[in-house]
């Protein structure tokens, strides 16, 4: 990638800001569908057509919303959203589903920009300004990108005002945590602003032997060059020491084993010498760029790169019960053998930059557009290697009536192996956005995309088209259809040896939106129905190989919301129903209901404030989830010893109630969380029968946070 032309194309634009001493011509101000919250700008659209206009639901998670709640994990932070729920990568990463799909991978975006890491990664919330959804088909603006949606992060920036936000918190399993938000102006003129978020937490966890440790840098500097030029650098550095814990069997978790149920902390790996470790580190380091020209024509430009070093080592997965025999549908077996990971070691350095022209212009009558043109570049470039772990499961093993925690593990350098991978896209996309009058608006995007992967070569056009029709001033039906692409992974050949189809998606989707800036409810209702096409089976003829014979439909609805009565009470809620099957396979048969997706998905929120009297300000929020039952990922199995393969295990619905309160003291916000109140046992996903993920029993949350 030559950058000169994009540093020449930024010398241009610093040169010519005096080209416009007019204001800038801005779009109104984007509402938040589905928050109660003052109005937010919504960054993944990449353009400021308001929400409320825009024919797709996107739902946005804000800072304010995190903080109140008392929420440290992208995971939770995503429950009030409709039509997401948990997927399964590893139990321990930040990993869900969109609309029926797995979007664990390639999913993730920072500040518009992917972030790509094979080894996983939990996302810090502490130096984000929002967290954003998009659902349905986004390759018409971001390329490669699974068929369900995105998730957009949003980092916070420097602002006019100065402030220093401190805070610390305890809770269980001995957690410590200190965390800095500080911003000031450098200059009279407010011309430099500069910000920096600064975390440090540590923690066990609730299974044995597990914790983590993070050190957390969020720098930011803001050059506010002119009225219509600004230049804001971002950094970002996290360190992760942890002590990560590993999934469980299905027998005494969700499947009835003659052991009975185990403990809820009961750990597959080691301790001492032996003891897991996972350590990351990753630098990150980028601009956002703004230059208005006037005239309604505007040019942005973000570039960040990064770099992320990972190590493993002595990693423990169940994977095998060597003793397993049944009676009556009963697992008699106690003897698990095991799969030990690492030393591993991995490095990821990633490149990416989206350049995009605005122009907003009227024509002849009553009608206007809203142009947008980009082009947008990503590289990433990975290496890995293990010394020798051990995935023979009777060379490791564990006892589950008695334990030995304290056993060496033995690696086997037979095991070794390394790799690297390539991958370089290229995206040009173009989109207008026309009114006709103050009701009718139709949105129209197409991308052409070209995607290298080490030998692999793949082209698509993703075209999107939706009309969005105010019924009333603050109420809109929107219609829209889109497709999806996204590259087959390197290793999936099909018998001649040749690279895969990339899988292809369809989304179409009617909904209603409601609410501005100036009411106290919004709310938008979706329907949506989904295709996947192109989806890689397992060759019949040939097991080794793959063919594209697969297709998946996911369709539902979704409602999403919140509602503010007065000012001392406000509500939110998020329900999705989901229908999310196999429509064709070589393996399973139609109808069989994709992996961790439950059909009903319903999350509430309740909160109220004292607005008077010596309690003025204690406020109280409580809030609900349930998740029906749900199937681990497919994998033919026989788990009940009946001599009958079946696709999945089932994995039991739950409900879980979590609870806040908060009140201010001598200028201090004390705010106590208990989450899991009813101390449930629950299993949110799994990633086959050796990989059910135990869910947080109950757990509390001392935080002091004030504004100085």
């Amino acid at each position: 990638m030559r950058l000169a032309p994009l540093a020449g194309l930024i010398g241009l634009c610093l040169g010519s800001s005096a080209w416009s001493a007019d204001e800038p011509t801005r779009l109104p101000q984007v509402r938040v569908i589905g928050s109660a919250d003052e109005p937010e700008e919504a960054t993944a659209p990449k353009s400021a057509v308001p929400l409320i206009e825009t024919p797709q639901a996107i739902s946005v998670v804000t800072a304010e919303t995190i903080q109140e709640r008392g929420i440290t994990r992208l995971g939770e932070a995503l429950r009030g959203v409709a039509g997401v729920s948990r997927s399964s990568t590893y139990g321990y990463y930040d990993s869900y589903n969109i609309r029926g799909y797995d979007a664990a991978y390639n999913s993730i975006f920072l500040d518009g920009l992917t972030m790509t890491n094979v080894a996983g990664v939990n996302n810090e919330l502490a130096g984000l300004e929002q967290v954003e959804v998009v659902k349905g088909a986004a390759s018409a603006l971001y390329g490669s990108t699974p068929l369900g949606g995105i998730v957009n992060l949003v980092s916070k920036r420097p602002r006019a005002d100065s402030f220093v936000d401190a805070g610390i918190a305890t809770g269980s399993y001995n957690e410590y945590e200190a965390r800095v938000d500080a911003n000031s102006a450098l200059t009279d003129t407010n011309s430099v602003l500069a910000r920096i978020n600064v975390l440090y937490r540590d923690a066990d966890d609730f299974v044995r032997f597990s914790g983590e440790n993070r050190i957390y840098v969020a720098p930011a500097l803001t050059w506010n060059i002119s009225d219509s030029t600004h230049l804001t650098f971002l950094g970002r550095y996290q360190r992760d020491h942890d002590h990560p814990w590993s999934p469980l069997i299905a027998y005494g978790t969700v499947l009835p084993a003659a052991y009975g149920e185990l403990p809820i902390d009961f750990s597959v790996n080691r301790d001492g010498d032996d003891r897991v470790i996972n350590n990351q580190e990753r630098k990150q380091i980028g601009y956002a760029f703004e230059q208005d020209f006037g005239d309604g024509i505007r040019f942005e430009q973000n570039l960040r790169y990064g770099h992320t070093e990972t190590y493993w080592n002595n990693w423990v997965f169940s994977d095998d019960i060597l003793d397993s025999s049944f009676v009556n549908g009963v697992q008699q077996g106690h003897i698990w053998g095991l799969d030990v990971y690492g030393p591993f070691r991995q490095t990821n350095n990633d490149l990416g930059v989206d350049n995009r022209v605005h122009w907003k212009l009227a024509t002849t009558g009553n009608m206007t557009h809203a142009l947008m043109a980009g082009f947008d570049f990503k590289r990433s470039a990975e290496r890995h290697a293990e010394d020798g772990g051990n995935y023979d499961t009777s060379a490791n093993t564990l006892d589950v009536l008695a334990p030995d925690y304290s056993a060496p593990l033995i690696h086997d350098p037979i095991w070794a192996y390394s790799g690297s991978a390539k991958s370089k896209q290229k995206g040009y996309y173009l989109q207008d956005h026309i009114g006709f009058g103050e009701k009718l608006f139709l949105t129209l995007n197409g991308r052409w995309d070209d995607v290298v992967t080490d030998a692999q070569k793949d082209h698509a056009f993703s075209p999107s088209a939706g009309v969005s029709y105010f019924v009333a001033p603050s109420a809109a039906l929107y219609v829209n259809w889109s497709k999806s692409f996204t590259p087959q992974f390197g290793f999936v050949l099909d018998v001649n040896g040749h690279s895969l189809p990339p899988e292809r998606g369809r989304n179409l989707e009617v909904g209603l939106k409601f609410g501005d800036a100036s009411q106290p409810f919004t709310a938008v209702i979706a329907l949506f129905e989904l295709e996947r096409q192109n989806v890689a089976n397992s060759d019949p003829q040939n097991p080794l190989f793959y063919v594209v014979t697969g297709e998946q439909r996911s369709r539902g609805v979704e409602l999403e919301g919140a509602w503010a009565p007065m000012a001392a009470w406000k509500f939110s809620w998020a329900y999705s129903y989901i229908d999310a099957v196999i429509s064709r396979d070589e393996v399973f048969p139609t109808g069989v209901q994709l992996a961790n997706v439950p059909k009903h998905n319903l999350y509430l929120n309740a909160r109220y404030e004292v607005q008077s009297g010596p309690l003025a300000r204690l406020r109280f929020s409580v809030e609900g989830l349930y998740n029906s039952r749900r199937n681990s990922s497919l994998s033919p199995f026989d788990y009940n010893g009946d001599g009958t393969d079946d696709p999945a295990i089932p994995l039991p619905s739950y409900a879980l109630i979590d609870v806040v309160a908060a009140y201010p003291i001598r200028g201090w916000e004390t705010q106590v969380s208990v989450d899991n109140l009813l101390d449930k046992r629950f299993y949110p996903d799994a990633g086959y029968i050796t990989r059910v993920t135990p869910g947080a029993p109950r757990s509390w949350r001392l935080a002091l946070s004030r504004r100085f």
